[in-house]
């Protein structure tokens, strides 16, 4: 039964980061893959405690974490007409455009805070992050809550400008629709999963 489950979890995977390299985001595709398998070797260890079950958690996450990375492939504005087109409230709308929006850009506010932590020579290596914890952590937490409260007040104003409280239906400059790309996904995925369970009831 654990050889049919890994199995299942390992032909997900397969899936996913197929679907997530053909729209475009192969690096994450392969930095997804490489994780996989860092964990599932890590899940076969003999580990004390609740490791051995964290990992085996965390091998189940990743194939649905990988698909749900193909949304960052998007534009916030294409994902927010295609949601109007369904007619969901409108303040859903406004909170799944913030998330995808302030997702986007805070890897970027944390890098630049890690470069200027470096600019000031407060930390020039690891060692001294691992002999003082409790400063690395100020250094790093304090400008990326005052950078994250800014960077909310900036998409808010965005926002307002690109007409967020408007009352008719939005448009959008990007192609939002139904595709042929997309009927062959769902074909593929309908499949994939009408195998998986026919090899589960086989085995």
């Amino acid at each position: 039964m654990l050889i049919v489950n890994l199995l299942e979890t390992v032909l997900l995977q397969a899936f996913a980061t197929a679907y997530l390299a053909a729209n475009g985001r192969t690096r994450s595709a392969t930095r997804t893959c490489v994780s996989f398998i860092v964990i599932c070797g890590l899940s076969f260890l003999p580990l004390p405690g609740l490791y051995g079950v964290l990992f085996v958690s965390m091998l189940h996450m990743i194939p649905p974490f990988t698909t749900g990375c193909a949304f960052f492939s998007l534009s916030p504005s294409a994902i927010m007409c295609a949601l109007d087109r369904w007619h969901l409230p409108q303040k859903f709308l406004v909170g799944i455009c913030m998330i995808f929006r302030f997702a986007s850009i805070l890897p970027f506010e944390m890098r630049s805070i890690l470069r200027g932590i470096r600019m000031r020579g407060i930390f020039p290596s690891l060692l001294g992050i691992v002999r003082h914890p409790a400063l690395a952590y100020e250094c790093f937490y304090t400008p990326l809550v005052m950078r994250s409260l800014r960077l909310s007040n900036e998409l808010a104003a965005s926002a307002e400008l690109r007409g967020i409280g408007i009352g008719t239906g939005r448009t959008s400059v990007y192609h939002v629709g139904f595709t042929l790309r997309d009927a062959m996904c769902a074909l593929v995925v309908t499949a994939a999963v009408a195998g998986i369970y026919a090899l589960e009831a086989v085995l």
